[in-house]
Protein backbone atom coordinates (compact mmCIF):
# COMPACT_ATOMS: atom_id res chain seq x y z
CA UNK A 1 0.00 0.00 0.00
CA UNK A 2 1.18 3.52 -0.76
CA UNK A 3 2.91 5.24 2.19
CA UNK A 4 0.70 8.32 1.79
CA UNK A 5 -2.44 6.15 1.91
CA UNK A 6 -1.19 4.50 5.11
CA UNK A 7 -0.59 7.93 6.63
CA UNK A 8 -4.13 9.10 5.84
CA UNK A 9 -5.56 5.93 7.40
CA UNK A 10 -3.56 6.56 10.59
CA UNK A 11 -4.84 10.16 10.79
CA UNK A 12 -8.35 8.80 11.39
CA UNK A 13 -10.00 11.95 10.04
CA UNK A 14 -10.67 13.56 6.71
CA UNK A 15 -8.10 16.02 5.47
CA UNK A 16 -10.66 18.19 3.70
CA UNK A 17 -9.50 20.88 1.29
CA UNK A 18 -5.74 21.32 1.19
CA UNK A 19 -5.64 24.82 -0.22
CA UNK A 20 -1.93 25.24 0.51
CA UNK A 21 -1.12 22.45 -1.97
CA UNK A 22 0.47 23.77 -5.15
CA UNK A 23 -1.89 21.55 -7.18
CA UNK A 24 -5.13 22.52 -5.42
CA UNK A 25 -7.69 22.15 -6.85
CA UNK A 26 -6.46 19.29 -9.01
CA UNK A 27 -10.01 17.95 -9.50
CA UNK A 28 -12.56 20.57 -8.40
CA UNK A 29 -12.96 23.49 -6.01
CA UNK A 30 -14.03 22.22 -2.58
CA UNK A 31 -12.64 18.72 -3.12
CA UNK A 32 -11.64 16.52 -0.19
CA UNK A 33 -7.91 15.87 -0.46
CA UNK A 34 -7.73 12.92 1.95
CA UNK A 35 -7.27 10.42 -0.86
CA UNK A 36 -4.81 12.41 -2.95
CA UNK A 37 -3.07 9.06 -3.36
CA UNK A 38 -6.03 6.83 -4.11
CA UNK A 39 -6.13 3.50 -2.25
CA UNK A 40 -7.76 1.99 -5.35
CA UNK A 41 -5.12 3.08 -7.88
CA UNK A 42 -5.04 1.85 -10.57
CA UNK A 43 -8.71 0.93 -10.55
CA UNK A 44 -8.90 0.76 -14.35
CA UNK A 45 -12.59 1.57 -14.10
CA UNK A 46 -13.79 4.42 -16.29
CA UNK A 47 -17.04 4.85 -14.33
CA UNK A 48 -15.32 7.31 -12.01
CA UNK A 49 -13.74 9.38 -14.78
CA UNK A 50 -10.30 7.85 -15.09
CA UNK A 51 -8.86 6.40 -18.26
CA UNK A 52 -5.74 5.36 -20.10
CA UNK A 53 -3.40 8.20 -21.01
CA UNK A 54 0.18 8.66 -22.14
CA UNK A 55 2.42 9.14 -19.10
CA UNK A 56 4.29 12.44 -19.10
CA UNK A 57 7.51 10.86 -17.82
CA UNK A 58 7.33 7.39 -19.33
CA UNK A 59 5.64 8.17 -22.64
CA UNK A 60 3.76 4.89 -22.16
CA UNK A 61 0.10 4.14 -21.52
CA UNK A 62 -0.76 4.53 -17.84
CA UNK A 63 -3.96 4.82 -15.85
CA UNK A 64 -4.81 8.50 -15.41
CA UNK A 65 -7.10 9.84 -12.72
CA UNK A 66 -7.17 13.52 -13.65
CA UNK A 67 -10.89 13.40 -14.46
CA UNK A 68 -11.89 11.32 -11.43
CA UNK A 69 -13.82 13.39 -8.92
CA UNK A 70 -15.65 10.56 -7.16
CA UNK A 71 -13.13 9.80 -4.39
CA UNK A 72 -12.72 13.52 -3.68
CA UNK A 73 -16.34 13.99 -2.73
CA UNK A 74 -16.70 14.44 1.04
CA UNK A 75 -19.34 11.70 1.41
CA UNK A 76 -17.26 9.16 -0.50
CA UNK A 77 -14.00 10.06 1.27
CA UNK A 78 -15.65 9.66 4.68
CA UNK A 79 -17.30 6.35 3.78
CA UNK A 80 -13.97 4.94 2.58
CA UNK A 81 -12.06 6.11 5.66
CA UNK A 82 -14.65 4.73 8.07
CA UNK A 83 -14.87 1.44 6.16
CA UNK A 84 -11.10 0.99 6.14
CA UNK A 85 -11.01 1.53 9.90
CA UNK A 86 -13.72 -1.10 10.40
CA UNK A 87 -11.76 -3.56 8.27
CA UNK A 88 -8.51 -2.82 10.14
CA UNK A 89 -10.19 -3.43 13.51
CA UNK A 90 -11.38 -6.85 12.33
CA UNK A 91 -8.49 -7.97 10.16
CA UNK A 92 -5.43 -5.97 11.33
CA UNK A 93 -4.35 -5.62 7.69
CA UNK A 94 -5.85 -4.38 4.47
CA UNK A 95 -5.63 -6.73 1.49
CA UNK A 96 -6.29 -6.05 -2.18
CA UNK A 97 -9.44 -8.15 -1.92
CA UNK A 98 -10.67 -5.91 0.93
CA UNK A 99 -10.03 -2.85 -1.21
CA UNK A 100 -11.81 -4.30 -4.24
CA UNK A 101 -14.85 -5.18 -2.17
CA UNK A 102 -14.83 -1.79 -0.43
CA UNK A 103 -14.62 0.04 -3.76
CA UNK A 104 -17.66 -1.81 -5.10
CA UNK A 105 -19.61 -1.10 -1.89
CA UNK A 106 -18.71 2.58 -2.12
CA UNK A 107 -19.71 2.74 -5.79
CA UNK A 108 -23.11 1.24 -4.96
CA UNK A 109 -23.67 3.57 -2.02
CA UNK A 110 -22.33 6.67 -3.80
CA UNK A 111 -22.65 6.40 -7.57
CA UNK A 112 -20.29 8.59 -9.60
Amino acid sequence: MDVQVEEEIKNDKLLGEKKDCEYYPCHFEGQDCTWCFCPFYPCQDGRTGGGLTIGMLSGKLVWGCGSCVWIHRHDVALFILESIHKIMKREKSLSNSHLLKLREEALKAFPP
